[in-house]
């Protein structure tokens, strides 16, 4: 993301986040250790938001659902102290299409491969099932 934020600012040095934000510290490398740490939260957001799927008593949609609003809890106030937005209405609603529209694309994206993925498992039982035909000796009855 660094060198993307570089980049796209066309700066000379490399910057951990946009200009805005590198400008509030004292120096690049005060604002690269913050990013660094704001880094390791975003990916604790996810590893623990991840965590909900894996509470076998909730239904797919509650998981899900949970996940959702975790992870966006989570994320929104992390991308705020990133300065990826500034902060008013327009840009937070703006943001909050952007996170929701993207959690429902990858959402039906994973369903769909998940879909496929229970297809090809029901078709390879379907076709043990199938090949496994037990030869019945009528003298001895059915094998053991």
């Amino acid at each position: 993301m660094a060198l993307g934020f570089s980049t796209f600012f066309n700066t000379t040095y490399l910057f951990p986040s946009n200009p805005t934000f590198v400008s509030h510290w004292s120096s690049p490398l005060a604002a690269t250790q913050l990013s660094t740490l704001l880094w390791i939260l975003i990916g604790e957001v996810w590893a623990f938001s991840s965590w909900l799927f894996e509470i076998e008593t909730w239904s797919i949609t509650k998981q899900t659902i949970a996940h959702c609003l975790c992870s966006y809890l989570g994320m929104t106030p992390l991308a705020i102290l990133c300065g990826w937005f500034p902060l008013n209405v327009r840009w937070f609603g703006f943001y909050t299409l952007v996170y929701t529209g993207a959690y429902i694309g990858l959402w039906l994206i994973e369903m769909a491969l998940a879909r496929i993925k229970v297809i090809q498992l029901n078709q390879q039982l379907t076709n043990q099932r199938s090949s496994f035909i037990p030869i019945v000796d009528v003298k001895n009855g059915p094998p053991i």
